[in-house]
């Protein structure tokens, strides 16, 4: 079925990919990345999978939300190094949108890719094969102006998406436990601003006891925080790879993952101080 040609109130989401012009050129050049690593750069961008297992099934986080339409009028559009994404004005619809912008953000993360974006609510029309409307232009026009935990007073352009505050408060508002709480998971804020953050997910948890009251073997637990470790480092060392060192404004751009993700190092040196100590361990 066609989509009707009308401007419809939607949450639309912008993200754009930082630096990717320079990884073309790099890669045109020999000296970068192949052409198949951009390539998947930009299926990530776009999800197809998830896309379609919402178009067939529905809403994939918070399933039980409230919705007007069983595929929420979810659509995407993928264009070289940007996305469109846009919902229906639905609990179901803003926090499926969200999660699906938490995953772009952090699968771009783990290629230590930065991006930026922002997430509003306005009149589009959003078919799968094209997009107008006012809110587009909106998402798309604060992109550049995000300055979401920014450090400097003139600072913008910070590599966050960054969500309007009429996103914000339609999920303070709607009275959905599972869609604040998920909120909660993918959004962190600054002063004044709230932001896709997928950096607060990198962390090691662990029961005490499992469901058979087996005690946890602090060797085993020691080992999963050492892979994730692991892992927060390659991110840190693909942000540094990627990063133009050539363009001072990229290098600040790059501090706050760099910082975002040394945080987490932090904390994994928490939890060994943590399953050390409740283990009974010596540190090597």
């Amino acid at each position: 079925m066609n989509d009707p040609i009308e401007f419809k109130e939607k949450f639309i989401a912008y993200i754009d990919v930082l630096g990717f012009k320079k990884l073309v050129e790099d890669s045109e050049n020999g000296i970068g990345i192949p052409l198949t690593e951009l390539v998947e750069i930009q299926n990530t961008l776009k999800r197809d999978l998830d896309v379609q297992e919402i178009k067939s099934y529905g809403p994939t986080t918070c399933s039980a939300s409230h919705c007007f339409s069983k595929d929420l009028c979810f659509k995407v559009s993928q264009v070289s190094d940007c996305v469109i994404i846009s919902a229906e004005v639905s609990v179901a619809g803003c926090v499926n949108l969200i999660s699906h912008c938490w995953k772009i953000v952090f699968k771009l993360l783990q290629r230590g890719v930065m991006c930026r974006g922002y997430i509003t609510k306005g009149k589009i029309y959003h078919s799968d094969e094209r997009f107008i409307g006012s809110g587009y232009h909106t998402a798309c026009g604060n992109e550049r102006d995000v300055r979401a935990f920014s450090r400097e007073a003139d600072e913008k352009g910070t590599p966050f998406v960054e969500l309007d505050p009429s996103v914000c408060d339609f999920i303070k508002g709607c009275g959905d436990k599972c869609a604040k709480e998920m909120f909660s998971r993918f959004v962190k804020y600054d002063d004044q601003s709230g932001v896709i953050f997928p950096f607060q997910s990198l962390s090691h948890s662990f029961l005490i006891c499992d469901w058979k009251g087996t005690s946890f073997d602090p060797k085993k637990e020691l080992d999963s925080n050492k892979n994730l470790r692991l892992s927060i480092q390659r991110m840190k060392d693909g942000v540094i790879k990627f990063v133009d060192r050539s363009n001072l404004d990229a290098i600040r751009k790059s501090e706050h993952y760099l910082k975002a993700l040394d945080d987490q190092l932090a904390m994994c040196d928490k939890t060994d101080e943590f399953i050390l100590t409740f283990g009974g361990l010596k540190r090597n």
